[in-house]
């Protein structure tokens, strides 16, 4: 009983540091100040045709001006300087320059601010047009963010229609990730729909994961299959570790513990499994070195929950890659590691697929199809294949969505979700 009380215990400390790595999260820095949603142009470098030494002699809105912009929509700032009331009340059919300047925050982790870069402000319903003049690294906080100053450029609708013209690039901001460590918050307008879209299947492979394979009095994912009941340890700490099952903006999250088996060997059998393999962003000269074999845990591990429970669970673990014994088995069976081999994935279609197929009527059989199921993704992953979310594919998710049941989902689903997040988090 004492084993489980540390478990428990193993559970709430691994809570209580989330928990604080939350309150010293970068975000929380900012929350004091007010925040301000605005429309801000970045000057675009590449695209930019100033010479150096023309500083002070360049146009910098009209058919003359040298200068680029990338449009970001919905970029939020902190500790704007506030206006007056006569300031923010004028005509917005009257053209006058206010004598209006202040400072406020560029959050890190979103942009690099430059001078001359412009903004206007979503909430104020007036021609207003605002030029950084200054920027700055914020002394107080040194984590990325930047200080700038900024002036009232112009309030002349037919001058302020020139940003437009100048704009080459057109980006939004996500206001779900600002302060997280994993997505850029800043992504361009199609990138941001794929990316939503992309994270959708995901929490849909998640949610449909946990309903085929998490066992509520176990608090771990269990294959019952055949008879039989499969439990693998390493990606249950492997999950735990990189929090694989989760979903954002989800309540109803699983905490997994990356503890749950004791087993005096456990952190050399995570070192010799695919999944160890996995934070190693996956090398291709050992994709063909995993080996399992399984140990009934009421025999062999005595103080588990399995065993408590009576329950017949066999226990995968990872060992010599060159075992030859009848007991071991393979995580990627020899067909997949020949798919591995190949830097793109020549499996011929299934001949009873093609009155289905939209290349039937033109195909010149076997057509190479390019598929997106999990060997198709190890694949690109492991070959550094996967740069963008745009190599991504909307239909990794039907291998789920299509019932199917077998070990290779129950071991590969985790597998694939990862590579799905470490993915998007490229920028």
């Amino acid at each position: 009983m004492s084993k489980l009380i540390y478990d428990e215990k193993s559970l709430v400390e691994g809570q209580l540091k989330q928990y604080d790595k939350f309150l010293h999260s970068r975000i929380n820095k900012y929350n004091g100040a007010p925040r301000t949603l605005v429309t801000y142009f970045s000057i675009n470098d590449e695209h930019t045709t100033l010479s150096l030494g023309l500083e002070s002699h360049y146009q910098i809105l009209g058919k003359d001006s040298p200068l680029r912009f990338d449009r970001i929509e919905d970029m939020m700032v902190s500790g704007l300087s506030p206006f007056s009331n006569e300031d923010t009340q004028a005509s917005t059919s009257q053209v006058r320059n206010f004598n209006i300047s202040g400072e406020c925050i560029i959050w890190p982790n979103t942009i690099m601010p430059k001078e001359n870069d412009m903004f206007i402000l979503n909430h104020i319903k007036m021609n207003h047009i605002f030029r950084v003049t200054n920027v700055m690294q914020d002394g107080l906080f040194q984590d990325g963010s930047y200080k700038i100053s900024y002036s009232l450029f112009s309030t002349n609708h037919d001058e302020i229609e020139w940003i437009d013209k100048q704009t080459v690039g057109k980006y939004v901001m996500d206001l779900q990730t600002i302060g997280g460590e994993d997505l850029t918050p800043v992504i361009s307008k199609t990138q941001y729909e794929l990316r939503s879209r992309l994270m959708f299947m995901i929490d849909e492979m998640i949610q449909n994961y946990n309903a085929r394979y998490y066992d509520r009095i176990h608090n771990c994912y269990l294959l019952h299959l055949n008879g039989m009941t499969l439990f693998d340890p390493s990606m249950n700490m492997f999950m735990a570790k990189h929090g694989t099952m989760m979903m954002d903006n989800h309540s109803g999250n699983i905490v997994l513990n990356k503890d749950k088996l004791r087993y005096i060997d456990m952190e050399m059998e995570y070192q010799r499994s695919p999944w160890k393999w996995l934070e190693r962003e996956c090398p291709y000269n050992y994709c063909d070195t995993f080996k399992f074999r399984t140990l009934n845990a009421k025999e062999h591990f005595l103080d588990s929950t399995f065993a408590l429970y009576g329950q017949d669970v066999e226990v995968m673990l990872y060992g010599d890659a060159f075992c030859g014994s009848k007991t071991c088995d393979y995580f990627f069976p020899i067909e997949a590691e020949r798919i591995f081999e190949s830097e793109c994935d020549t499996r011929e279609c299934d001949i009873m697929a093609c009155k289905c197929c939209k290349h039937e009527a033109h195909c010149n059989k076997p057509y190479h199809l390019k598929r997106y199921d999990y060997l198709s993704i190890i694949n690109d992953y492991i070959h550094r294949k996967l740069t963008s979310i745009d190599k991504l594919s909307l239909f990794t998710g039907d291998v789920m969505f299509d019932n199917g049941w077998n070990r290779e989902l129950y071991l590969w689903t985790p597998f694939v979700i990862h590579i799905l997040k470490q993915t998007l988090k490229i920028k």
